[in-house]
């Protein structure tokens, strides 16, 4: 077993108290040491072996660093490039995978076929992730792990809720890449005038552009996270300035009273409710950057906060539009589509059909690289914690990048998309299916951190009746929305991916029963054990590591 290097003591020792989360009165759990020390403050700190040569120790002392390197390699924090991410860079990583232009393109046109009140769905939806996002802030300003959620729920619920959580956002970050993959190589082929491309032709766009996400995304998650920025602000600009011009052309038929009216039957709303929030998650995702951002106690919780509230603004308003009036409403449901010729031909525009399938083709890419980088985060936590490859958890030494988490899971999203095609899946079923199965994700992560917030804050003492009030609520919510979105859509064309979900969960379970048996201690320790706390995360960089082993961090 592993001992602390320290006072030679096991690492699975528990606290004094049995407090597990690493919270004490006054002191703070170093994860890379497992030290228990006074925190620092007005000062950053560095380790006292930084220009230590290993070859010039002793025989006991070079065991001793190589025991330390050997524990410090499995954190969550080296290898990482920390305190690298400014407030906006982890804005843009939630906005990106929000992919507002995208769900506003989308989520008026489903509402509508689901014959659901647009607007109050929009609304209830958007209701529903504030409380998420409030309870997510409970998290956020205390604790800093790439695992995020399921880190989350593990410090509440214990290790097999935190099993579940990884289970459900793995699920959630990587279908949705999936899709968002899929739907950017079908709208570059229509802006090429392919809109009935050959399978092999779909398939070598997908697999070219996850070639180019894949570069993007080893490079540094800054240079992901503002190129998604860049090219969502111009997306969502160019589709606002394009429902704009609608609504002035159509302002005769705009009605107020049908934009705002009532809900006419609980299972319509209730309904359109569970596909409204479908174009609203993902705000949480900056969570997986708290590892990688500045001041991420204070930075995460309103990242969180504002791109939720910028995400909801852009489906709102695209919404709006779509209730106000007929024209407007057709013309937003042939963007849905991609059909944008009847869009723009209705105002006169022809020429700017191009330019629209190009900003919602882009809103789609970046919403594929923040997904795929929140997803290589998760990963990245498992692996250091020894339930899923070791591999999985190695950084880029230079870009300080998971390469090997994000290798692995494009060469899976191309695997599954190409294999769907070549077995006679058509697109749109195929996209109904990834559109399902996030959805179920996200949703089941909401509700377990929510119901752990309450749990959590009771073993810290801080518990209060208004954020139980807050998290109940979200739980509630966000577990009768998911019973509803899986009751009315089990039987239409989402079912595939609705079953596909069901089943991952059903052997995330089964896997995580027989790691328990095989592996108990790592179980018992999952989200808990290897959580980085203040005083690692404003310490800087480890940049002994390198240079004590001789080579990259890891």
């Amino acid at each position: 077993m592993p001992v602390d290097i320290c006072s030679d003591r096991p690492v699975a020792a528990p606290l004094p108290g049995g407090n597990t989360s690493g919270h004490l009165r006054g002191t703070t759990l170093d994860a890379e040491t497992r030290c228990v020390s006074r925190p620092q403050h007005h000062r950053v700190t560095r380790p006292k072996h930084a220009v230590v040569s290993v070859r010039a120790m002793s025989g006991p002392a070079r065991e001793r660093v190589r025991e330390r390197l050997r524990l410090g390699a499995r954190t969550q924090l080296v290898g990482l490039d920390r305190r690298s991410l400014g407030f906006t860079d982890v804005v843009a990583q939630s906005v990106a995978v929000m992919a507002p232009c995208a769900a506003a393109a989308t989520i008026p046109m489903l509402l509508g076929q689901a014959n659901a009140p647009l607007v109050w769905c929009v609304v209830t939806a958007t209701v529903l992730c504030a409380l998420v996002a409030s309870t997510l802030g409970v998290f956020a300003s205390r604790v800093v792990a790439p695992g995020a959620l399921y880190t989350y729920a593990a410090k509440g619920l214990g290790p097999a809720a935190g099993a579940a959580t990884a289970a459900a956002m793995t699920l959630g970050y990587g279908s949705l890449a999936m899709f968002t993959l899929s739907q950017t190589a079908a709208y570059g082929l229509r802006i090429f005038g392919l809109g009935a491309p050959s399978t092999l032709t779909t398939c070598l766009a997908v697999a070219g552009i996850a070639a180019a996400m894949a570069v993007l995304l080893i490079r540094g998650v800054r240079v992901s996270a503002r190129v998604g920025l860049i090219i969502e602000a111009v997306a969502v600009a160019g589709l606002l300035t394009l429902v704009g011009v609608l609504v002035a052309r159509n302002w005769d038929h705009m009605s107020v009273r049908a934009a705002v009216a009532v809900p006419t039957g609980w299972s319509h709303y209730l309904a359109g409710v569970a596909v409204a929030t479908c174009g609203i998650i993902g705000f949480e995702s900056a969570a997986t950057l708290s590892v990688e951002a500045k001041r991420p106690l204070r930075t995460i919780p309103r990242a969180i906060n504002v791109s939720l509230a910028l995400g909801a603004v852009v489906v709102l308003i695209a919404t709006l539009a779509q209730a106000g009036g007929a024209n407007v409403l057709d013309g937003i449901s042939a963007l849905g589509e991609g059909n944008v010729d009847v869009l723009t031909a209705s105002i006169g525009a022809s020429w700017v059909a191009p330019l629209v399938n190009l900003g919602v083709c882009a809103s789609f890419l970046a919403c594929a690289l923040a997904s795929t980088t929140a997803l290589t985060r998760t990963l990245l936590s498992l692996a250091r914690e020894g339930v899923l490859p070791s591999r999985l958890g190695y950084t880029h030494p230079r870009f300080k990048t998971p390469v090997v988490g994000v290798v692995v899971s494009l060469l899976v999203m191309v695997a599954v998309i190409v294999v769907s095609l070549a077995a006679g899946a058509s697109e749109s079923s195929m996209r109904g299916s990834m559109a399902a199965a996030p959805a179920i994700g996200f949703m089941v992560a909401y509700v377990l951190v929510c119901v752990a917030a309450p749990a959590f804050l009771r073993k810290t003492g801080e518990l209060q009746r208004r954020a139980a009030v807050i998290a109940g609520l979200a739980a509630v919510g966000f577990g009768g929305i998911l019973v509803v979105f899986v009751a009315t859509n089990i039987g239409g064309i989402w079912a595939p991916g609705i079953i596909g979900a069901l089943v991952w969960l059903a052997l995330a379970a089964v896997g995580y029963g027989a790691l328990r048996r095989v592996r108990p201690l790592v179980t018992a320790h999952m989200g808990i054990h290897e959580t980085p706390m203040r005083s690692e995360v404003f310490s800087g960089h480890l940049e002994s590591d390198a240079a004590v082993s001789g080579g990259p961090s890891r």
